[in-house]
């Protein structure tokens, strides 16, 4: 068998990507051989077919940086609304290689939908993978100021524009909408054979936002639980793992440290503070709390040392202020044979078992945080009882083996019982 993946970024700098190498190494121990197609850019693994890989929107390659010349304005258009570049070029990777599918992770703004258009003309199977809701909100998160917002799920994307909802920037927000309005209008995610949800509460979403269930299987993401020995002594801190972006809520945690002042526990965070507006905040509020001595900036961890920090916590904390599709920090959590305090929303809601795993709290809701945080601090025991839990749940339902014969069902077009 073989399987193009797309992804427009070909290394990892998130969940998405750290899911896509994980499948290809997987997918090819079984056998099944994978071909990337992505944006060019300097940061991707070396890859034969790179020659394929489309062209970057701007010369600075991230919206961020993008300077406002023509060139760059047309390649943001074009990245953003339909990528005919994308399109050819997967065209003719296909006609190439002769693949039996395509698995899509993500797309938007960069290929955009239009490599659907090319797989399908080429009369290949398109199976898309769901890690956030691009589909029915112009932002992706379903937050509109930082509130839950599902106002733009069936095509009424009024309030979007009002707030400006993509980057504060009415242009991005429009453009954002005209890609949306488009895709409805010629119906290109109907041409999608299989969409593939990590839980069933995304699943439900999409069949709010007008999806077949039918077309939708819920397959959860996994992890190599034989690579990772589980570690259920530890010291006394409690961890932020992943990306210190504002809808991970990692104030919320910060915030729950002021009610564990009078404890030994601290709070490590892997990351670090840069200049950035919310990050000032984020600064301004320890120091004005007292919490210099209660929170930790790792900086960026990975390998050992990564391993070494999971391993020696008491808890990974979720404080997640979005519907959080089954983040890849809470298995990573689970496989260490570590509990999960997370905030009672999304998917986080569905994969930790209050009680058993972890602990839920009230989203937003920091002194309910450090209630559940407390618990740890005064049964030492806990941590370790719960840790075993996390791990079997993690061993029996998020193995590499149950996802990949799943998957690979999927792809192959084969009905899942």
């Amino acid at each position: 068998m073989r399987i193009i993946v797309a992804n427009y970024r070909y290394f990892i700098a998130g969940g998405p990507e750290k899911y896509m190498f994980k499948f290809i190494d997987a997918a090819e121990k079984r056998g099944i051989e994978v071909i990337p197609f992505s944006v060019s850019n300097p940061e991707n693994a070396d890859t034969p077919y790179s020659r394929y890989f489309a062209k970057p929107r701007s010369k600075e390659l991230m919206y961020a940086d993008t300077k406002k010349t023509v060139g760059n304005m047309m390649g943001m258009f074009r990245a953003t609304v339909w990528n005919y570049d994308a399109e050819h070029r997967l065209r003719k990777l296909i006609q190439d290689t002769d693949p039996d599918a395509i698995f899509i992770l993500h797309e938007i703004n960069h290929l955009s939908p239009s490599i659907i258009r090319a797989a399908r003309r080429e009369g290949i199977r398109v199976v898309h993978r769901i890690s956030d809701f691009f589909m029915f909100c112009p932002k992706y998160d379903f937050l509109c100021e930082n509130e839950i917002c599902e106002s733009c799920i069936h095509g009424d994307y009024r309030k979007a524009l009002k707030y400006r909802c993509v980057k504060g920037s009415v242009s991005g927000t429009m453009l954002r909408i005209l890609a949306m309005k488009l895709y409805r209008a010629v119906k290109i995610f109907e041409a999608v054979d299989s969409f593939v949800c990590t839980c069933e509460f995304s699943k439900k979403k999409l069949i709010e936002g007008g999806i077949e269930k039918g077309r939708i299987v819920c397959i959860p993401t996994f992890i190599n639980t034989e690579e990772t020995v589980p570690c259920y002594e530890h010291d006394k801190y409690f961890l932020f793992l992943g990306r210190m972006a504002h809808q991970k809520g990692v104030i919320y945690a910060i915030e729950a440290m002021k009610y564990l002042k009078n404890t030994d526990y601290v709070l490590k965070i892997t990351g670090t503070l840069s200049d950035s507006p919310e990050d000032r905040k984020l600064s301004n509020y320890i120091q004005d709390n007292g919490l210099e001595n209660k929170i930790v900036f790792t900086g960026f961890k990975r390998g050992d040392e990564l391993t070494e920090l999971i391993n020696r916590a008491v808890c990974i904390v979720c404080p997640a202020i979005w519907y959080e599709n089954m983040p890849n920090t809470v298995i990573e959590a689970y496989a260490h044979g570590k509990p999960v305090v997370a905030s009672n929303v999304g998917s986080l809601a569905e994969i930790v078992v209050d009680g058993e795993t972890g602990f839920l709290f009230e989203m937003k809701n920091s002194k309910e945080m450090a209630e559940r945080l407390m618990r740890f601090v005064d049964d030492e025991s806990l941590s370790t009882e719960m840790g075993k839990n996390a791990r079997e749940k993690c061993c029996k339902e998020y193995n590499e083996d149950v996802h990949m014969a799943r998957i690979l069902a999927v792809l192959r077009g084969e009905r899942l019982k």
